[in-house]
């Protein structure tokens, strides 16, 4: 008789919450509750900023980031997603530890300049990650360009007469001969990219949905 009071008593209070929490009321709570989450985190994507209770809308940002340097950035955009292209149908490839190569010696070229790596990219603005990714994509184009490159001894020695005050005071060509060939291969690179690039714009599909 204890037991059938008790179970009564029991089902009297599960009974009025079994009606407020219904499936349909369960739902709708965890819906809102999913909305005011995401509102929450998602404010960036909606927001720059807020001054004084008023906002700065992102798109506001954007469009004056697209007036001010769009035009260049969508253009490097578009030749990397073309070097990329390129380097996957000629099966080039620049493996992890050339990245690191390559940063490890721009470390030391900034840290005999008195500051650090990490300081400079601050300055610009950039994170190691963005360091590695044009580094990446600067040997990607060598990779692809430096075949069609040829750098002879007479190039060489005549482009160090014509500018020993790049290699120091009284230089010797002996001594100095690699950073010659390297600095005029550089050269010829920066020629040889902008007609292959362009070469490349002309030629392929581009569909532009913003005007710049």
């Amino acid at each position: 008789m204890l037991q059938r009071n008790m179970k009564k008593k029991i089902s009297k209070i599960f009974i009025p919450l079994k009606k407020i929490f219904t499936k349909k009321r369960v739902i709708v709570f965890l819906v809102t509750v999913l909305i005011s989450a995401g509102g929450y985190f998602s404010r960036s994507l909606v927001f720059a900023a807020w001054i004084n209770g008023k906002p700065v809308y992102r798109f506001t940002l954007v469009h004056e980031l697209e007036k001010q340097g769009g035009k260049q950035v969508l253009d490097v955009l578009i030749e990397n997603s073309l070097v990329m292209q390129e380097a996957g149908k000629n099966k080039v490839v620049v493996n992890q530890s050339d990245v690191d190569t390559e940063i490890a010696n721009i470390d030391k070229t900034v840290s005999a300049q008195g500051i650090s790596l990490n300081d400079a990219l601050n300055m610009r603005g950039m994170t190691r990650k963005d360091l590695a990714d044009q580094v990446k994509m600067q040997l990607l184009k060598e990779k692809i360009i430096s075949p069609k490159i040829t750098v002879t001894d007479a190039e060489a020695k005549d482009y160090f007469t014509k500018n020993k005050t790049l290699f120091g005071q009284n230089p010797v060509y002996e001594k100095v001969v690699g950073e010659v060939k390297n600095q005029l291969f550089q050269q010829k690179l920066s020629v040889e990219y902008n007609t292959w690039i362009t070469d490349l714009k002309t030629k392929a599909k581009i569909l532009y949905f913003i005007n710049l």
